[in-house]
């Protein structure tokens, strides 16, 4: 016997519905050919015949009959299965995993976590913070948030969060000018921080060699143990009592940052409203950092 497909059952039980070839097509939007193929490869499989021609019509035969009553129980699962996926659909509720670099992860998304979360107990973020960037066409990852532009991609929705403003900072209590520079490995060297912390180095050649990091937020670390200064949002390092900023009003550099999400997802409640709750978050940030320039000024 050969392999039933519950797409040729569909044929079998719309023709059994209208009797005639011609309404079948109409219905299931194929030509009659279609249909007739269709319904003699289910009769093939089984090898017993399911219509038979009468008064220009096609009735079922008493096996036909049979097929029918189960291939409407099959039918019946499958749109109770479609039922049961849209429902979780339009749900906040389930997993979704975002991905961004350990600085946006535990200095702006983590504080404003907890009010987001209690306000959707039946959600839960699965949360990894990597410096490369995990391949969301894999089903690695739902959202990530990203330093620069990303690459087409069809499988990819992106949009710009905002700019963030870098500027120099060091630890409160500390010489400042005394700090060596905090800078990154030679594997980071093509990214902006790192090559205009190079520079500044080179400016200042008699501080002699400093901390070398490969990851920004283990540089803020650094910066905050007082082992040096180094560049960060400014967002974040205004936010922090224990960092002052040592290059005035201005930013020393921007970054963009971009959200990234999967298309076959975009469209699922629960990722709606992780998005939104990130764009929000940015939006407040940006909001206070705005405030605070205007008050140095």
């Amino acid at each position: 016997m050969q392999n039933l497909n519950w797409d040729d059952l569909r044929y079998v039980i719309v023709l059994s519905r209208t009797g005639r070839l011609a309404t079948a097509a109409r219905q299931l939007h194929v030509d009659e050919t279609t249909i007739a193929r269709r319904v003699a490869r289910v009769e093939r499989a089984l090898g017993s015949r399911l219509f038979e021609r009468a008064n220009g019509q096609l009735l079922l035969t008493e096996t036909g009959h049979e097929v029918l009553r189960h291939a409407e129980q099959i039918e019946m699962g499958v749109c109770g299965i479609k039922s049961v996926a849209t429902g979780l659909d339009d749900r906040a509720a389930g997993t979704v995993r975002l991905t961004s670099v350990a600085l946006i992860m535990n200095r702006i998304l983590l504080p404003a976590l907890p009010e987001f979360l209690r306000a959707h107990p039946q959600l839960q973020l699965h949360l990894v913070s990597e410096p490369r960037n995990l391949d969301l066409g894999d089903r690695e990852i739902d959202i990530a948030v990203r330093f620069a532009r990303p690459e087409q991609d069809y499988r990819l929705v992106a949009r710009r969060i905002c700019e963030l403003p870098y500027g120099v900072f060091g630890a409160v209590g500390y010489s400042t000018e005394k700090l060596p520079w905090v800078t990154y490995e030679e594997s980071l060297s093509a990214l902006p921080l790192a090559r205009w912390l190079a520079e500044a180095v080179k400016q200042e050649p008699d501080l002699g060699p400093g901390l070398i990091v490969n990851d920004s937020d283990l540089a803020m670390n650094a910066v905050h143990a007082g082992l040096g200064r180094s560049l960060m949002p400014i967002c974040v390092g205004d936010h922090d009592e224990g960092l002052v900023r040592l290059s005035g009003a201005e930013s020393v550099l921007t970054r963009e940052l971009w959200l990234l999400v999967r298309s076959d997802l975009k469209h699922l409640a629960r990722i709606k409203l992780v998005i939104e709750w990130i764009e929000r978050v940015f939006a407040e940030m940006e909001a206070r950092c705005g405030e605070r320039a205007k008050a140095m000024k």
